[in-house]
């Protein structure tokens, strides 16, 4: 018989399913920099995720536990739909006027990936709607829900829960760039606010789908290059 001890490594406020969960959204990278193809990189980046949602499933499922921010993902309010809005104006607003920032670091620091062009468009039709919303919904669940219902069952504050998921979250990024990574963490800390705020998951997921909708259909860009004229 196995003793309740010896299924301390596998619960909920361990850090050992962490490293088992997050893990896989740094080490992707390392496919990213030595197959940069564009197949190789959604497929990659969708096992990444369905890897990590599929293990959160089962370490929540083996045994009911309270969780300091219990699961939420309903249909969103008035109040919701407006912290969603305006978490997404600050992403894009950030994007655009730190746009010349942001590449600068990249520039200037260890930038080893970038999104390849996409080869495919009926799959680049599919990763820009459909992966979109796949995207919000996994890092929202794994580095909102999880990570920071982790963290506050390990005993830390709130406060210090939103500042380390979102270094956290913002080091996932860290094969684009420092310029990538800053703006990663400043995403991170909207949405970790919002989720808090919100205590509905959807919310967040709003945002984070909308925005990186939004970014790669070129939008951001756009917009840097009228506020780039008008400047």
């Amino acid at each position: 018989m196995v003793s309740d001890r010896s299924k301390e490594w596998w619960q909920p406020d361990s850090f050992l399913p962490a490293l088992v969960i997050i893990g896989p959204y740094f080490f992707n990278k390392l496919i990213y920099i030595y197959f940069p193809d564009y197949l190789v990189f959604v497929a990659t980046d969708y096992a990444c995720r369905i890897f990590s949602l599929a293990l959160l499933y089962l370490l929540l499922s083996r045994k009911p536990t309270s969780l300091p921010m219990p699961w939420r993902l309903a249909a969103p309010s008035t109040k919701e739909l407006l912290m969603a809005l305006i978490g997404t104006i600050i992403l894009i607003g950030s994007n655009v006027v730190g746009m010349t920032f942001i590449r600068y670091l990249n520039a200037h620091s260890w930038r080893l990936t970038r999104f390849p062009l996409p080869t495919n468009s009926v799959l680049q039709y599919f990763d820009n709607t459909v992966g979109m919303v796949f995207v919000g919904l996994s890092e929202e669940v794994v580095f909102r829900f999880y990570l920071m219902n982790l963290l506050l069952l390990r005993g830390m504050s709130p406060t210090m829960t939103i500042i380390l998921s979102t270094l956290i979250f913002g080091g996932i990024h860290w094969s684009y760039g420092a310029g990538a990574m800053v703006f990663a963490t400043l995403a991170g800390l909207v949405l970790s606010i919002i989720f808090v705020a919100a205590r509905n998951l959807i919310a967040p997921i709003i945002v984070h789908a909308t925005y990186d909708a939004f970014f790669f259909v070129g939008g951001v860009a756009f917009l840097w290059r009228v506020y780039s004229r008008a400047w």
